[in-house]
């Protein structure tokens, strides 16, 4: 939960700048994470706090390393200054004495330390090129550091400066299951959004086709069942075929998944097709499950565990995807995002916080509008606010719904609160 301290931008950037400062304290580079949901909070917060120690370089077109820094040091906010990256464009010199030159310009632009901040830095075609320049960059940084907001970036040369020191990224403490930043350089970073989207992010780039819809829905399949043998793959996708028939078609649709990850996604052992160790897997629907469990598990944690899971559930599982088994997962997970709803409805009415249990409540029940004890909660609330007509109306939603779902009437429970709320 937010510190009272913490100003509404803080809020909202889910960091306070007080941790960003620590986390950004001696590194030349400093990225925002990509895929941090207020990345844009993030970025005020650090134009607001940095004020006239920042410098604001928006890359409007889409140009490779050279192109890039010729427009910049001949833009309108730097008048003055970067010969040495001039003379250096001019001979063509290699990547690495670019950076060089770049690296000692900068130094000299400012007597006090200061952060050039690139924005849309995804614009920058990141080629061969551009990858020897910021590996050599950060060695020749001394007053200023280097602020990277992009919304797409490839894990390298990121990750090995991340493992090297010489860069940090801010804002992935909220990433699924850890950054994908600073992590073993061996292992590809797989990010699976299915509870936002059915996003798919390899290595930092997404994956925006599949050649078909099979190898798009054997992947999700893949991700979700992280020890599945070939007899219930097949079961799933080809029930009507003969098993060689299957065999055929699930190896060509296996090789298009590996062909659009650029990594094996999962191996073969003892019978089973499990996770490859050699990917790193983030994945929503998984965090999500772990965070209602545990919370219902251990109740002293339970509140900052509900909060978790109502985070990471942003949209419904998979819409977009019509097959038993994903039909299946997607409303045993609504039924647990409803759970923690009700987990923290409760818990806000415990703190006689009733406006905030209200809010949770309700969006329960949009999710389970037949949950009878949550509309009791409803009703409840409502009486102790002193709002008589709207429990009533509560009431009349409750038998409404259990008539036209289920052809029955509220149980003699709710009957008697109905009863006692509406005699006061």
């Amino acid at each position: 939960m937010a510190s009272p301290f913490e100003t509404p931008v803080e809020q909202v950037a889910t960091l306070e700048y007080g941790e960003f400062e620590d986390q950004i304290r001696d590194k030349p580079i400093v990225i925002l994470y990509p895929r941090h949901r207020s990345r844009g909070a993030l970025l005020s917060m650090v134009m607001q706090y940095y004020g006239q120690h920042i410098i604001y370089y928006n890359l409007v077109d889409e140009q490779p390393l050279r192109e890039w820094l010729a427009s910049m040091i001949n833009s309108a906010i730097f008048p003055v200054g970067f010969d040495q990256t001039r003379a250096a464009l001019d001979h063509k010199a290699e990547p690495e004495d670019l950076a060089a030159a770049f690296g000692a310009d900068l130094n000299a632009l400012r007597s006090n330390p200061y952060i050039l901040l690139l924005d849309q830095f995804d614009k920058l075609q990141f080629d061969k090129a551009a990858d020897r320049f910021f590996r050599e960059l950060p060695v020749h940084l001394n007053k200023v550091q280097i602020g990277i907001n992009a919304r797409l970036l490839g894990l390298h040369p990121w990750n090995d400066l991340v493992l090297a020191g010489q860069a940090t990224v801010v804002g992935d403490e909220t990433a699924m299951g850890g950054s994908t930043y600073g992590d073993d350089p061996a292992l590809g970073q797989l990010e699976v959004f299915a509870l936002s989207g059915g996003h798919v992010y390899i290595d930092g780039q997404p994956v925006t086709s599949w050649d078909g819809s099979l190898p798009r829905h054997l992947f999700y399949y893949f991700v979700d069942h992280p020890m599945i043998t070939r007899d219930e793959i097949f079961a799933v996708f080809w029930p009507k075929m003969s098993v060689k028939e299957a065999t055929n078609v699930f190896h060509v649709t296996k090789r298009k998944i590996s062909e659009r990850l650029g990594h094996e996604l999962t191996n073969y052992s003892s019978g089973f097709y499990i996770h490859s160790p050699r990917l790193n897997i983030h994945y929503d629907a998984q965090l999500f499950e772990d965070a209602v469990d545990q919370a219902i598990e251990d109740e002293d944690n339970a509140p900052y565990l509900w909060y978790k899971a109502i985070q990471l559930y942003r949209d419904e599982y998979l819409p977009y995807i019509n097959m038993p088994w994903v039909n299946e997962r997607r409303e045993a997970l609504q039924h647990k995002y409803a759970r923690a709803l009700i987990g923290l409805g409760r818990f806000h009415r415990g703190l006689n916080e009733l406006d905030a249990a209200l809010g949770y409540l309700l969006r329960a029940l949009r999710e389970k509008p037949d949950w009878e004890d949550v509309h009791q909660d409803v009703m409840m609330i409502y009486s102790q606010q002193g709002r008589i007509d709207d429990a009533q109306r509560q009431y009349t939603q409750l038998t409404k719904t259990l008539q036209s779902m289920f052809g029955i009437k509220p149980s003699k429970d709710t009957i008697r609160l109905y009863e006692v709320i509406t005699a006061v």
